[in-house]
């Protein structure tokens, strides 16, 4: 069996939304020369903050203020230099104590302070800390993010840190940090459809995210939980419907629709799916393809002496199926250790579009792996994939009972809240 491969070319990122010359290849070095891609386009004209902490880490708090406002070495230039927008912290509540019921009463405070963002200094990971006080801040559509004390006192990492930190915000309020440059001139839509259980595999949430061709995260779409199986699929359909009608409501009609699943569907999902494409509309279009991270097959260079095959390695299966490397070795070194996980790539014979855009979607799905606003230094995977990930641990984390509130809440639809 012969099989062929490629290296796609590197990524080319776009950091201004008035300019195509603004663009680079690493992301912190663009934000650094260029700042965000919605510069010019970003609603608030200051990012109001509020900060909880237990009094013992003062000094961290310290630390982590000044450092956005300030910066810190010559890594990290502060917020506003960066980013191109004005952060205050305009509610200061320090607890004496760090349990469960003191910090549910400072969320529920802080939700009267018209704050944009919540950050929340803890001096451990605690579950029942973390599910609570997401709860109600999420429930009242405040975005939050919670910081470990103790990786602001090393002054070595901290700047990284902070810069991390600092990307991740600007996202959970609504920016747009890059996108992805080149992409072309159609309008296509694409979304990722994926589903959650709570521990207990009793009730299933179905939800989608919703990116335009070049990778600008628009916004996500979910439905009240539910128990029984059928009524999820059920479901499923629909919300694909809804999701689709609200983007055209407030763009306009795309040329083409592409559809990436997360979880592995069974059969009565893409049967909804499918009957959900069809309803949108036969004069549009559309792909829907598997991406599977957790193939059974394995890539390996043997011309080198890490056996690490380089990012971007694609080989081709099929006309309609491939495999592709993101989490390769750039140049001669790989940050990670262990065997690089291969995306399984397939693209469902229930497609309208050709099969002759198969590779141009392979290459749609390794752009997609840079536009991962979590951190400067995030693993490379599909945003599809990755928000569907990220938003599935969330209903664990918070539970399934205080899903609906976020839902219903209606403010956090357009930012990536769950990074």
């Amino acid at each position: 069996m012969n099989l062929f491969g490629q290296i796609l070319p590197p990524v080319k990122l776009r950091f201004n939304s008035a300019s195509t010359y603004a663009t680079e290849f690493a992301s912190m070095r663009g934000i650094k020369r260029f700042g965000p891609y919605d510069a010019g386009l970003f609603a608030l004209e200051s990012i109001h903050c509020a900060i909880i902490y237990p009094s013992r880490v003062t000094v961290q708090k310290t630390a982590l203020l000044e450092g956005l406002l300030k910066g810190e070495g010559s890594i990290f230039g502060g917020f506003e230099q960066w980013f191109r927008a004005r952060i205050s912290f305009d509610y200061d509540k320090s607890l004496s104590n760090e349990d469960v019921a003191t910090l549910k009463q400072a969320a529920s405070e802080v939700v009267g302070k018209n704050c944009e963002l919540v950050f929340v200094l803890t001096t451990q990971r605690s579950e029942p800390l973390y599910r609570e006080c997401k709860a109600i801040l999420l429930g009242n559509g405040i975005p939050c993010q919670f910081v470990i004390a103790g990786k602001l006192q090393d002054a070595y990492q901290r700047p990284w840190i902070l810069a991390n930190l600092a990307l991740a915000s600007y996202a959970k309020v609504g920016g747009t940090p890059w996108v992805v440059a080149d992409m072309g001139k159609r309008s296509e839509l694409v979304m990722g459809v994926s589903r959650a259980q709570d521990k207990d595999k009793k009730y299933v949430v179905g939800f989608v995210t919703l990116f335009n061709q070049d990778g600008d995260f628009l916004f996500w779409h979910s439905k009240t939980p539910v128990v029984e199986w059928d009524r999820y699929v059920e479901g499923l359909g629909g919300m694909i419907v809804e999701a689709f009608n609200e983007y055209v409501g407030l763009y306009d009609v795309p040329e083409s629709l592409v559809i990436h699943c997360h979880k592995r569907p069974g059969s009565g999902e893409l049967e909804a799916i499918n009957g959900a494409l069809q309803q949108i509309g036969q004069d549009i279009p559309y792909a829907l393809l598997h991406l599977n991270e957790y193939s059974s097959y394995r890539l390996f260079d043997t011309s080198h002496s890490t056996y690490v095959p380089p990012t971007g390695l694609k080989v081709d299966l099929g006309q309609r199926q491939a495999l592709l490397l993101l989490d390769g070795r750039e140049g001669d070194k790989r940050n990670r250790i262990g065997v690089p996980n291969v995306l399984e790539i397939t693209m469902d014979r229930r497609s309208t579009m050709p099969f002759s855009e198969f590779p141009r979607l392979v290459r749609q799905v390794h752009c997609f792996a840079k536009v991962n606003w979590r951190g400067f230094n995030a693993r490379s995977v599909p945003v599809t994939v990755n928000y569907s990930y990220l938003i599935s641990k969330l209903v664990l984390e918070i539970g399934i009972s205080n899903w609906n509130p976020i839902i219903a809440a209606g403010k956090l639809r357009d930012k990536a809240w769950f990074l």
